[in-house]
């Protein structure tokens, strides 16, 4: 299909194990239904408004890639690969430039067999002019030199964007929000909060007026530099009467998807795209492993954001089902801009990856 841009507003209940009710807005201006280039454009994106004293929640992503400001070759080829580091002998990076904490950056990997792997770099072990190191977390899910990177002169190719953070995309919140500002406070209480899955858990953030930073809820560490990856999603629990207007520019991915997946349990995640999909087309039932059934209790699930409330879905091996009624639903819409939570089954630890090709065509 070719890209086309459009506006669309949901809401829906709570999850199971998060509080409260959400909805979300997501718009974007139109491009021209045929590109020859990567189009570039905005993407508005509203946090609904609560009560004052009772939060409404929204969940949203940012699919949509910055432009990198570096010394150096932005995209380029790999010359060389390790378990948790990639480089390029003619990058001509600033040592140390990719490694700022609160400007972190992504690597994405743009042909070959790994293409459409991107992974965020690390701020504690700094870049040279030449590599990149792996964020941690990130290195201890894959090894890259099983991906099939192709290095030397006729290598597999990379490209580098800027990682969003709590701090630049929320931005510093006050005691009084306004439709533009986060409502801050002295405790998680009286304030704002984004809830973020993070190493494999529920965590939740808030900008503390005392502190001047976003700390996490409990430890009260500053979160500040806290990375949101674009195929990562966010709830945001907006406690203030006036809804939360963000703008976000920013270019649409041009290249194939590779997410990683949780081999047992939840994995939140985006759309990724500024383009519908369906269950259908996402690609969410050839995951390597997906458990397929004719009975839901024994089905790998994906929930959604439905007409107002969450809904489940399994694969029979045909067709995707609605949990309950099991009615078809290999047409069901996964917006733009907004999430998915997957769900399977069983103790197998480590990670696999679910891949997605373009959903829209860039010529």
């Amino acid at each position: 299909m070719k890209l086309s841009l459009f506006s669309r507003s949901f809401g829906t209940r709570a999850l199971p194990f998060i509080a409260g009710v959400f909805a979300s807005i997501i718009s974007l201006p139109l491009f021209a239904d045929t590109v020859s280039t990567t189009p570039v454009g905005t993407m508005n994106i509203t946090a609904a408004a609560g009560t004052g004293s009772v939060a409404t929640l929204s969940v949203f992503s940012f699919p949509l890639l910055g432009t990198p400001s570096i010394t150096g070759q932005s995209s380029g080829i790999i010359t060389g690969v390790t378990a948790n580091s990639l480089s390029n002998s003619n990058a001509g990076w600033t040592a140390g430039a990719l490694s700022v904490a609160a400007t972190p950056y992504l690597i994405q990997i743009t042909s070959g067999s790994a293409k459409g792997r991107t992974f965020l770099i690390s701020t504690t072990t700094v870049n040279t002019a030449t590599n990149v190191t792996i964020d941690s977390q990130e290195s201890g899910q894959v090894n890259l030199t099983t991906l099939g990177i192709v290095t030397g002169t006729s290598g597999d190719t990379y490209s580098l964007y800027p990682c969003d953070t709590l701090l630049n995309t929320f931005g510093a919140g006050t005691a009084v929000s306004s439709g533009t500002t986060v409502l801050g406070g002295t405790s998680s209480v009286v304030a704002d909060v984004v809830q973020m899955a993070v190493s494999g858990g529920w965590r939740q953030y808030y900008f503390n007026t005392t502190s001047g930073h976003w700390l996490r809820v409990g430890p009260n560490t500053n979160s500040d530099n806290l990375p949101i990856r674009p195929d990562t999603a966010v709830i945001y629990s907006r406690l203030a009467p006036t809804a939360l207007n963000l703008t976000l520019l920013g270019t649409v991915p041009s290249v194939d998807r590779k997410a990683i997946v949780s081999n047992a349990g939840i994995t939140f995640i985006s759309s990724s795209w500024p383009a519908d999909l369906t269950l259908g087309t996402s690609n969410i039932a050839s995951i390597p492993g997906w458990v397929a059934n004719s009975s839901p209790g024994s089905a790998d699930i994906a929930q959604m954001a439905v007409s107002g409330g969450w809904r489940q879905y399994y694969y029979n091996g045909t067709h995707w089902l609605r949990v309950g009624p099991n009615t078809l639903s290999d047409s069901l819409v996964i917006p733009a801009g907004g999430a998915i939570i997957l769900q399977k089954l069983g103790t197998t630890p480590g990670v696999t990856t679910l891949s997605q090709t373009l959903p829209y065509s860039l010529q």
